[in-house]
């Protein structure tokens, strides 16, 4: 029988060949391009259950195999680390605070006596890990830019996202690591129908040399120096760009836009 592992690896069609900093930068690079960033995965669960919790393995794979998904980084980042520890990577899972504590994920890897950041679940183009002791290091991607660097206050690394539009967002990992048992009731806050994860749309994909985000119902696409903003205008529109921009033609999608507008309150469009 095919180990869970396996499966995940032959979803994101690699085998157990990989290992060292080239096959980390494969893994890395290959789980960003098939597994999306998503929150659908997440109102879902919430319709069926009324309730939230961590997805299973099962679970995940489930939805990356039938259903174009993905999830957000507490799907992500905890089975991603744990890949790799199959893999025979030394990999912890840390948390990162972004205001509130330990409410985003992030991985930290040893390898070769050097350690890497690795980060699968900020909807953002980290395709290589980051080298510690090679910090600071900027990443643009259309008009935004990441940096990543020590934070100011000795808390750990800190992350900030620049957006064209003006707009800052951060985290800092930090020490010690953590189980995913840790993140439990963080996980299940999530789920709160105020939270923000369940108040809107969002999707992301990183492809290679550009990235495309929906957030509720505009479409970001990221490349060559620019970003293109498109509004959409109806379920059609949106039901294409999930589809043909996103490349997610399984995504069930309306079902999620339903989900959000009896949380909401109020029509998607």
């Amino acid at each position: 029988m095919t180990s869970p592992f396996q499966r995940y690896l032959g979803l994101l069609g690699l085998d157990r060949s990989l290992s060292g900093l080239d096959g980390l930068r494969t893994l890395v690079a290959r789980h960003l391009e098939r597994v999306p960033f998503e929150n659908i995965s997440k109102l879902l669960l919430y319709d069926r259950e009324h309730a939230g919790r961590a997805l299973t393995l099962e679970e995940f794979l489930d939805g990356v195999e039938y259903q174009d998904l993905g999830g957000t980084c507490h799907a992500t980042n905890p089975f991603f680390a744990a890949l790799l520890r199959e893999l025979g990577y030394d990999a912890d899972l840390l948390g990162a605070d972004m205001g509130p504590p330990n409410v985003h994920m992030a991985i930290r890897v040893r390898l070769d006596s050097f350690a890497y950041h690795v980060d699968v679940g900020f909807a953002a183009p980290f395709r290589e890990p980051i080298r510690l002791d090679s910090i600071p290091t900027k990443i643009a991607e259309g008009g935004n830019r990441y940096v990543f660097d020590r934070d100011p206050g000795g808390a750990g690394f800190r992350m900030s996202m620049f957006t064209g539009a003006g707009s800052r967002l951060d985290y800092v990992a930090h020490d010690p690591p953590r189980a995913p048992e840790f993140f439990r009731q963080i996980v299940t806050d999530s789920y709160a129908p105020v939270s923000w994860f369940m108040q809107r749309l969002r999707i992301s994909r990183i492809f290679a040399g550009y990235s495309v985000d929906l957030i509720d119902k505009t479409l970001h696409r990221h490349e060559a120096g620019k970003t293109v903003v498109t509004e959409l205008r109806n379920m059609p529109e949106l039901r294409a760009a999930v589809r043909d921009e996103l490349e997610m033609p399984r995504c069930p999608v309306e079902a999620a836009v339903k989900i959000l507008e009896r949380l909401t309150g109020k029509p998607v469009f």
